[in-house]
């Protein structure tokens, strides 16, 4: 018998409605995908006639299964729109690139790909507005699968007509299911801090999934006062704060550049800091870098780093 799944993120929605500072991404493509977190958000263009509103539940499932096993479950599409809307539903490749942005590919072409395992029942149907359409996936994993494999099964309504001056297009507006199947025992948590840039406009703290399995990284920042007394280790505590989460793919897709705010260090007074930014995704101790800052009094700049 396979395990049932660890994790299980519940719902999200796509709306297709008008967004100006989309427009020359809609006419550049059809569809224009930023998923964060394991959160689609969908960006469409402006002279789109019509509301557009789908649910999914689950957003991601996280599924055990043994080797030659086979696991059923049940995804729920709810059209809370006004007009009835025709889906079709299939699998795809996905991966990561170092910027957090997804990457889709046809079923079977990148590395770690469990698109192949799975089958889905309806593959396409119309729901009307108010209804919800259950959606049934089924994993069979081959006798010779080991290590953590991946998939979407993505959801698409039928083509919006994008009114853009000289430029008429469509959207085709998609939503996604992300299924990661690990066969076998699940891998160490194993991961590096391998960069941290810090300037005036921000900087990147760059990452390292050493693992063969995803990671979620949740973390904050300290701001610390570089002048301590001697019976102290550390300075006087100025700001903290959250710092936005993302998800790790084990390698070939395993580097992340995550960009630190220029906000971070804004209004912040003339004087030497220490600048610290800690990660936790799930292992026996948090990630750390730490940089120490020289703020002058017309704008932040970094006159002397360490890490």
């Amino acid at each position: 018998m396979c395990n049932p799944p660890s994790r299980e993120l519940r719902r999200t929605r796509i709306m297709r409605r008008a967004c100006p500072s989309a427009v020359l991404r809609a006419a550049l493509a059809p569809m224009l995908v930023a998923w964060t977190l394991g959160m689609m958000h969908l960006a469409t263009g402006v002279g789109l006639s019509g509301v557009c509103a789908i649910e999914i539940s689950p957003l991601t499932m996280e599924l055990s299964i043994g080797p030659g096993r086979t696991y059923t479950g049940t995804i729920n599409l709810t059209n809370d729109g006004k007009n009835p809307e025709h889906i079709r539903v299939f699998c795809q490749d996905w991966a990561l690139k170092p910027d957090g942005v997804v990457v889709f590919a046809a079923a079977g072409r990148l590395p770690g790909s469990a698109s192949g395992w799975v089958q889905v029942t309806p593959t396409e149907f119309d729901v009307a507005p108010g209804k919800t359409q259950p959606v049934r996936y089924t994993v069979r994993v081959p006798e010779d699968a080991s290590g953590e494999s991946r998939t979407v099964i993505l959801f698409e309504a039928g083509a919006q007509k994008l009114n853009l001056p000289g430029a008429p297009s469509a959207l085709i507006p998609r939503v996604g299911t992300i299924l990661y199947v690990q066969v076998g025992q699940a891998p160490a948590v194993q991961a590096k801090v391998t960069g941290f840039e810090l300037g005036p406009e921000g900087g990147y703290l760059t990452i390292e999934n050493q693992g063969a399995g995803h990671l979620r990284f949740t973390g904050r920042y300290e701001i610390r006062s570089a002048d301590k007394p001697s019976t102290q280790t550390t300075g006087k505590l100025v700001r903290s704060g959250e710092l936005a989460g993302f998800v790790m793919l084990p390698a070939p897709f395993n580097s992340h550049r995550m960009a630190v705010p220029k906000e971070v260090l804004s209004g912040l007074g003339t004087g030497e800091y220490e600048v610290t930014m800690l990660l936790d995704c799930g292992g026996p101790s948090l990630l750390g870098a730490r940089r120490s800052v020289s703020l002058a009094p017309e704008s932040p700049s970094v006159v002397a780093t360490k890490q």
